[in-house]
């Protein structure tokens, strides 16, 4: 049998057993329980840093695959909340396990889910690890806006022109921000930049590039990191103006620091202004905002900051599109990894072409990526020409999804020299039995190790090409019901709209690159 070994430990606290700890209870578990003529291979896999409620976890991804590809016999955990904290998500992967005759072990927990009893206790024990995991995370948010409230800093990197400082208030450790001399004077520069040339954050991008203005950290500004500076609420003057910006927002106003109390005199704290998912911070909507008084100095103006936010809001425009949006928009890539957008050229006579361009050779010029910007087009039909190939001949699609393959052992060789091994081990026990107790027994015995080291070796081969071979029909059929999608959206391309073309290419495509000469695609 082919056991896999899943561990976790949690983000949130460091009291939980180590990974190391659960692999080895688990290991254990398995030698104590499971005859070692049954144990072919034990695999490991593990996440550290990861709560019970994220199932976008490196290594139970892997696992998961695994379990598709028939790699796992059984899966043995120390407890069952390191699978998952949420009652539908380990429904979710109990029912994979289930579909993939896969056996599940919790230790700790010692549950039988061969029973409907033991199955039942089971999803009461994930119901309570649900329940602690959201007591605890409404433990924690309600500290951080208790702590909000109170004006400090709730923690992660301190906003650009501060630094953190550390301070004491009734022998209790607290963290609020203070201004940092250098970073407030940049800070300063960016928005008189910004609001004296009334430009966007992708021209002040390009701007600051060709100027050579970089960070601190000697990185040059991206968008995004301007974007954060300009519209960054903690450096800007508390005052009756900023309180009726943020309420109109609709964002939460913290009922201890009423309007009458924003006198300028300190800055704004906000709580609950992003979030984070699979790691990443992702900004909220202003509902979800907390605003309160800040114990840190402001260095921003109320009118300079407000007028950058009303800059913003006439950068808005009309998202609707002026011309057709190509067939391959946001999804073209150029070979040096960079994705292509799209520049409109107007000629005298009003005829307007549209061209593909790389973004990294725009923004860092030609030492960056030396290929030309293409027709749209040119690139285009290319793509047509090749789904109309497959339209055609669906066999072709393999020349997109699939790479080249080394040939599999034959399989009906392995089963033949695993049965001859056997054969050979059944008659030298036979002969150890006779034998037993004579001088030649130690050289049957050795050599009946030597045959099982082979025959586990052979096992493992065959349980190699078994999924190889699985994994390789699962991408044919796979394959094959592309091929069919795309026999009937060809079908009926024409009576889209340019934009519906472009969502469907979207779908259809895992990857589309331009070399300068050749158009590459994955489907």
């Amino acid at each position: 049998m082919f056991f896999g070994i899943y561990g976790r430990k949690s983000v949130y606290s460091d009291k939980s057993d180590s990974v190391d700890n659960q692999h080895r209870m688990c290991n254990d578990y398995i030698k104590t329980h499971f005859k070692s003529d049954d144990i072919t291979l034990i695999t490991s896999y593990s996440d550290e840093d990861y709560t019970g409620a994220n199932t976008k976890r490196p290594d139970l991804q892997r696992l998961l695959e695994d379990v598709k590809s028939g790699a796992i016999n059984v899966l043995v955990v120390y407890q069952l909340d390191r699978i998952s904290r949420d009652v539908r998500d380990f429904s979710n992967i109990y029912a994979l396990l289930e579909e993939y005759h896969v056996m599940f072990i919790s230790i700790k927990e010692n549950i039988d889910t061969t029973t409907p009893i033991g199955r039942a206790m089971m999803y009461v024990t994930v119901v309570f690890a649900q329940m602690e995991r959201e007591t605890i995370a409404t433990r924690v948010r309600d500290n951080m806006i208790g702590l909000a409230k109170k004006g400090f800093w709730t923690g992660g990197n301190p906003p650009y022109g501060y630094v953190r400082k550390n301070i004491v208030i009734n022998g209790k450790k607290h963290v609020t921000i203070e201004p940092d001399p250098d970073g407030v004077a940049y800070n300063i520069w960016i928005y008189d930049s910004f609001l004296k040339n009334h430009c966007s954050l992708q021209s002040m991008e390009t701007y600051f590039r060709k100027e050579g203005i970089k960070t601190r950290n000697g990185a040059f500004f991206s968008s995004t990191q301007l974007y954060k500076i300009l519209t960054m609420p903690y450096c800007v003057e508390a005052t009756p103006e900023i309180y009726d910006y943020f309420a109109a927002k609709g964002c939460q106003m913290d009922p201890d620091s009423p309007r009458d109390k924003w006198d300028g005199s300190v800055g704004v704290m906000v709580y609950g202004r992003s979030t984070e998912v699979n790691k990443k911070h992702q900004l909220q909507p202003p509902e979800e905002w907390l605003i309160c008084l800040g114990l840190h100095k402001p260095f921003m103006p109320a009118a300079k900051w407000l007028a950058v936010q009303n800059q913003f809001s006439k950068n808005k425009f009309d998202k609707t599109p002026k011309y057709d949006i190509p067939l391959l928009k946001g999804v073209l890539r150029c070979s040096c990894g960079s994705i292509m957008a799209v520049s409109r050229k107007k000629k005298i006579n009003g005829e307007v072409s549209s061209w593909y361009y790389c973004l990294r050779r725009m923004r860092n010029g030609v030492e960056a990526c030396d290929r030309k910007q293409i027709k749209v087009d040119i690139i285009d039909q290319k793509l047509l020409n090749t789904l109309h190939s497959i339209e055609s001949d669906p066999s072709m699609i393999f020349c997109f999804v699939q790479k080249k393959e080394l040939p599999l052992p034959d399989i009906k060789t392995i089963n033949n020299k695993i049965s001859s091994v056997e054969s050979k081990i059944s008659k030298l026990a036979s002969s150890l039995a006779l034998a037993d107790g004579s001088a030649a027994s130690k050289y049957i015995v050795a050599e009946i190790e030597r045959l099982d080291s082979d025959l586990q070796f052979l096992k493992r081969e065959r349980a190699a090409i078994n999924i190889e071979i699985k994994k390789r029909d699962e991408l044919n059929e796979s394959a094959e019901s592309k091929a069919l999608h795309i026999q009937n959206v060809m079908k009926g391309l024409s009576g889209f709209t340019a934009e519906e073309k472009n969502l469907i290419m979207r779908d259809i495509l895992k990857e589309c690159v331009w070399d300068g000469s050749e158009l590459s695609i994955v489907l």
